[in-house]
């Protein structure tokens, strides 16, 4: 039974292989194993959704469901199908620690590297000699990191765009309130000139009348 792998750029995948014992489940996933070896994803999943109706406590047939999506990336629809793989009641040997490593090839694809990284560590748990797991631990890490910074600097940007912005507003009003105030003086200005005027005509009035 092989995983699908991150740390290469062909991805290896297949489906649990169950031996029927006649019963509809089995043939339905045997049938959707078939089907996936075909590489004709629809039918695959069309059988391994029959198998998860009949038998909703097997996990081989979700296990296989999210390969399948997996496959045509659709990650969400891959995260939910191996969520209930690792809750279901029947399972095939190691099928939870390939689960979690599966699931976390699935969370890394997303880009969800901070959960990619804890699902690698859960399948360490129940298997600390999977140099597979590890290498993709490794390199989650990397880029859990390398996002991390990324995140950082778009905040840092966003700060400085915003304090440049608020310094923008505040020169603004900033002239605005000079403008205002050399209006109000200007207006000052015009009637103290006035003032002044009208004081010299009555001025030059009584100089008449002294005559």
């Amino acid at each position: 039974m092989k995983k699908y792998v991150v740390v290469i750029a062909l991805l290896l995948l297949a489906a649990v292989v169950l031996t029927g014992c006649g019963q509809s489940p089995e043939k339905l996933n045997n049938r959707g194993n078939e089907a996936f070896a075909d590489q004709d994803y629809d039918n695959a999943l069309l059988a391994y959704s029959g198998a998860q109706e009949d038998a909703p406590e097997m996990a081989e047939p979700h296990y296989n469901a999210a390969n399948t999506h997996y496959r045509l990336q659709d990650y969400e629809q891959a995260q939910q199908q191996i969520e209930q793989a690792l809750i279901g009641e029947e399972h095939l040997e190691n099928l939870e620690q390939n689960s979690y490593y599966n699931l976390g090839n699935t969370f890394f694809q997303a880009q969800q590297f901070e959960a990619a990284v804890e699902v690698y560590k859960e399948a360490l748990r129940l298997n600390p000699e999977d140099l597979e797991a590890k290498q993709n631990l490794e390199l989650a890490l990397r880029q859990l990191q390398q996002q991390q910074q990324e995140q950082q600097q778009e905040q840092q940007e966003d700060q400085e765009q915003q304090d440049e912005r608020q310094q923008d507003e505040q020169q603004n009003e900033d002239q605005q309130e000079q403008q205002e105030q050399d209006e109000q003086q200007d207006g000052q200005q015009n009637e103290d000139q006035q003032d002044q005027e009208e004081d010299g005509q009555q001025n030059e009035e009584q100089q008449d009348q002294q005559e």
